[in-house]
């Protein structure tokens, strides 16, 4: 096994692009530092007068068809800015999250209370554990009642690099959460099996890490009659309960005037239905402007030819911390 990791990009506008075509593809190499024991983890340079507290957690969106996804987590590391020793946190036993249960405002814990030196950081890594043929130890994504393995390419010798900067203020405590977004991480490239016949379930995660000191959520509900505009939203009719198998809510970042399918949205809350109605909810989002819209595909909107938006051009709202905004279709 080989120990990879998942890095955060910054700039949320590019993050996607950045996501699909800058992978740098260096080898991991293990960081010999003196650490301390701690009774959850062990830290290797955090500490000392002046220190900041880290709460980091870990949230998702839906994804359509799969019923769990679920991740083995060994460690945390931080890059500080300007060079020097990254700053790693060990896991004294795996932590494997089931992601498909952290939606709707919900987070696991990966970090609590960390102490962490103040300054600049460049990234953030999730240490897992790979195999040479990038299956992650412990972790799987369940479809139709069948586990399958999930694979991060060249993960046993480099991981994958998605970098975001952030800052940890003097004796302050931070909290932070990283959104996986896997309805735009996850595909299962056809005629792609394992030796042993499976099909091949690739994690190239869409990830942000969002503060949650500054983030706010939208939430509202969606009218049958605005799901019968579009013949896909609803192809088995009503069921009474949990997701629409195509329906979801595109959220953009900032006011657009006009929709396409080669945009790809920040997020995509899944559209529940329940005794009372139609509905969606979609946390932790920076504060600011939003463009939203209905839109039912059979796949995720990354890679989609044609999207019917509901209204055409969507509407706008914008997300104040710590507040639900509500928008309704």
């Amino acid at each position: 096994m080989g120990e990879v990791g998942l890095i955060f990009y910054s700039r949320r506008s590019d993050m996607r692009h950045m996501i699909r075509d800058t992978f740098s593809w260096r080898r991991v190499r293990p960081i010999a530092l003196a650490c301390c024991a701690l009774p959850l983890l062990s830290a290797c340079g955090g500490g000392g007068p002046g220190s900041s507290s880290m709460n980091l957690g870990i949230t998702d969106g839906p994804v359509d068809s799969a019923s769990s996804v679920v991740v083995s987590f060994t460690g945390v590391e931080l890059q500080p800015s300007g060079g020097g020793n990254a700053i790693t946190f060990n896991f004294s036993s795996a932590k494997t999250i089931d992601l498909l249960q952290e939606q709707n405002g919900n987070q696991a814990s990966l970090l609590s209370g960390a102490s962490v030196p103040p300054g600049n950081y460049d990234w953030i890594r999730l240490l897992v554990s790979a195999a040479a043929n990038g299956t992650v130890a412990n972790s799987y994504i369940e479809v139709n009642g069948a586990q399958y393995p999930l694979i991060i390419p060249s993960g046993a010798q480099t991981g994958l690099k998605l970098v975001q900067g952030f800052t940890m203020a003097v004796g302050q405590q931070a909290n932070f959460t990283i959104d996986f977004m896997l309805q735009q991480s996850i595909t299962a490239p056809p005629g792609q099996t394992t030796s042993g016949g499976l099909q091949e379930y690739i994690l190239k995660p869409a990830l942000r890490l969002v503060n949650d000191e500054q983030v706010g959520t939208i939430a509202g509900s969606v009218a049958l009659a605005t799901l019968q505009g579009n013949s896909t939203c609803l192809p088995g009719g009503t069921t009474g309960t949990g997701p629409l198998p195509n329906a979801h809510v595109y959220i953009y970042t900032g006011t657009l005037t006009s929709l396409s399918s080669t945009l790809t949205p920040l997020v995509e809350p899944e559209i529940m239905e329940s005794s009372s109605g139609f509905s969606y909810d979609q946390a932790f989002l920076p504060t600011g402007p939003y463009t939203l819209a209905v839109a039912c595909t059979s796949t995720s909107s990354t890679g989609a030819t044609t999207v019917a938006f509901l209204p055409a051009n969507g509407v706008t709202a914008t997300v104040t911390a710590n507040q639900t905004t509500p928008v309704n279709f």
